[in-house]
């Protein structure tokens, strides 16, 4: 049994004995609520809360609104919660002085240029000296450890099954919906099978809306043709994304069928390929350069995928232009399509673990043509 404040616990010994290592101060500021959930087990959405790391303890400052909330989370780990009110910088400069600290770093990647000054000139008169650094945890929060891969498995077999249920729909209740209401339908399988709340808006798009990768769904009615559906679902704070394509009633364009097989070519390959010490670049220009030999490459204009984890989008990106060295460890998507201005759209979608040799694929859902008629 893995017990998660140990491992919370693990991960910010790990993080001070390496900022200590690069930057002779294990004293940080941390503002990016993803982090101080990956950290603390608190996840404060907009909430403003600061996690202060120091050799003498961990302090988490907090606002009224979620000042119980953060408390209970993190009762058995060695972190003081503290409420503020108005002058926040003041109250961890206090902190920071009470705890004989002059120097520490803060955490820039997240917050603005002016809030970063605000910070740097309040602890000036304080006199503790300060220093930026950005992503601090992101090193630590590509590699998935094995608690975070219990959730995010959790959350793609929830996935895995909404699409079955979805496939399970005949043509004609299919007609019914709209694409705004087969969303929702969506949600509601999703939620009611164990997950928490939707990982991001979904993206249900019926023939030519599907031509826009990231399409907002409308409140109008499914027809004939094919229904682009891009979904996933939280499950104690770790997402899943999955998209797939299917084709509904009995007249479909060939030429959507033959773009479908070329993406799936691609999307298998790519899959294929996947593993520990390959580049991302590489990994994408795999997809790439088959999608581009069928005559497509114009009508993929998105990366191959990206890291999934507590935030639906976040590092490795799989693009052209990441020379970045793929770690066991790490779980991304990998997305290839091909869209057509007016006519519609091809993606497929899988969320994979990378693994020394191979990659370990999340999903079981078909990827051959599924025709609803």
């Amino acid at each position: 049994m893995i017990n998660e404040n140990t491992v919370c616990s693990k991960r910010i010994e790990a993080l001070k004995k390496e900022i200590k290592i690069y930057e002779n101060i294990s004293d940080i500021l941390i503002f990016k609520e993803e982090d101080i959930f990956y950290l603390t087990g608190f996840y404060g959405r907009n909430s403003n809360s600061v996690f202060l790391i120091t050799e003498n303890g961990n302090f988490l400052f907090v606002n009224f609104i979620y000042f119980e909330e953060a408390k209970n989370s993190t009762r058995d780990l060695n972190i003081e919660t503290i409420l503020y009110n108005d002058d926040k910088n003041k109250l961890i400069a206090d902190v920071l002085l009470e705890n004989k600290i002059t120097d520490v770093l803060i955490q820039s990647d997240f917050i603005s240029h002016c809030q970063y000054l605000k910070m740097e000139n309040d602890l000036r008169k304080s006199g503790i000296k300060s220093k930026s650094i950005d992503n601090p945890v992101t090193k630590f929060r590509v590699i998935k450890d094995d608690l975070e891969q219990k959730l995010i498995k959790k959350a793609c077999s929830l996935t895995d099954k909404s699409f079955d249920f979805i496939c399970s729909f005949k043509y004609r209740e299919l007609l019914k919906f709209s694409e705004s209401i087969l969303a929702i339908e969506m949600e509601k399988f999703l939620i009611s099978n164990g997950g928490d709340r939707r990982s991001f808006d979904f993206i249900f798009a019926n023939n030519a809306g599907a031509s826009k990768p990231h399409y907002s769904s409308q409140n109008i009615k499914i027809n004939d043709g094919l229904l682009l559906m891009d979904y996933g679902v939280l499950f104690k704070n770790y997402c899943s994304d999955m998209t797939r394509t299917i084709f509904i009633g009995n007249n479909i364009n060939n030429k959507l069928k033959e773009i479908y097989e070329i993406v799936k070519e691609a999307q298998h390959t790519a899959v294929d390929f996947c593993r520990e010490g390959i580049r991302a670049c590489e990994l994408d220009r795999i997809a790439r350069h088959l999608i581009s030999q069928k005559g497509f490459g114009k009508n993929f204009g998105h990366s191959l995928g990206h890291g999934v984890g507590i935030e639906v989008h976040e590092q490795p990106f799989i693009n052209s232009k990441n020379e970045e060295i793929l770690k066991e460890g790490m779980i991304l998507t990998i997305e290839p399509g091909i869209y057509i201005e007016g006519l519609g759209g091809i993606r497929i979608e899988d969320m994979v673990i990378v693994r020394k040799n191979k990659c370990e694929n999340l999903y079981s859902s078909s990827r051959e043509i599924i025709n609803i008629c």
